[in-house]
């Protein structure tokens, strides 16, 4: 009797853990069924990266590195300005000048380009640019470089001497003196001249027999300049 019952025990053990095993199986199944093909493709993408691959859309974008543009003057007096630099052959250069697109043109085969006749308004300006590639792959921007527009002409004041003025002083030479603006460039007869901070000048300036013309030219750092001439005669 004892043996009976062991026996239907280990039966109604043995049923549960088949019933158990099949539920088990049809669980798995159904989930493998909803998310086991995203698991597999996850899986794969993993992989692909671990081994350095990538996915189409990543191989489909191209790193497109930023031109790099040469340095203008420090100022200008003239309206317009010429942009060179260097960037990838066979892409589009935009220009942006004081941040709004200005123009594009096509990179050079040596990598070259030039923008020429860029008109420029008073004032500071800044100039970047990029590149973009047939596939609409864009740089980002490159070093970016300025300049200042200054078109007025300097103030230039001579005091000394008077034209037409007649030399006789045994001297050979003859003292210019005046004034101009501050951090000028100042030459007489092509000698450069030192001009204090507060923008004067004096100056001795050998002289020939006879009548000598003088001419007195003040400079700013764009190029503009002023320019004033007199004549004196030296006699021994």
């Amino acid at each position: 009797m004892v043996s009976s019952r062991l026996r239907r025990v280990e039966e109604k053990d043995a049923s549960r853990r088949i019933t158990i095993a099949v539920f088990g199986i049809i669980g798995v199944s159904v989930f493998l069924l909803l998310f086991g093909v995203k698991i597999l493709i996850g899986f794969s993408l993993l992989v692909d990266r671990i081994r350095g691959g990538s996915t189409p859309d990543a191989q489909q974008q191209t790193i497109v590195l930023p031109p790099v543009l040469n340095p203008l003057p420090e100022a200008t007096g003239s309206a317009t300005i010429s942009v060179s630099g260097k960037g990838i052959p066979k892409t589009y250069v935009i220009l942006y000048v004081n941040e709004t697109e200005y123009k594009r043109i096509p990179v050079e085969a040596d990598g070259a380009f030039t923008m020429s006749n860029i008109p420029i308004d008073k004032g500071n300006i800044a100039i970047y640019a990029k590149l973009i590639d047939d596939k609409n792959n864009i740089s980002n921007a490159s070093n970016t470089i300025t300049t200042t527009a200054d078109r007025t002409a300097p103030k230039l004041t001579i005091d000394k001497p008077e034209n037409n003025a007649t030399i006789n002083d045994g001297t050979h030479k003859v003292t210019v003196t005046g004034i101009t603006d501050e951090d000028m460039k100042v030459t007489i007869n092509g000698r450069i001249v030192v001009v204090k901070s507060d923008g004067s000048f004096s100056y001795q300036l050998p002289l020939n027999d006879g009548e000598n013309k003088l001419t007195i030219i003040s400079k700013d750092e764009a190029g503009n300049e002023t320019s004033v001439e007199r004549t004196v005669t030296y006699q021994p």
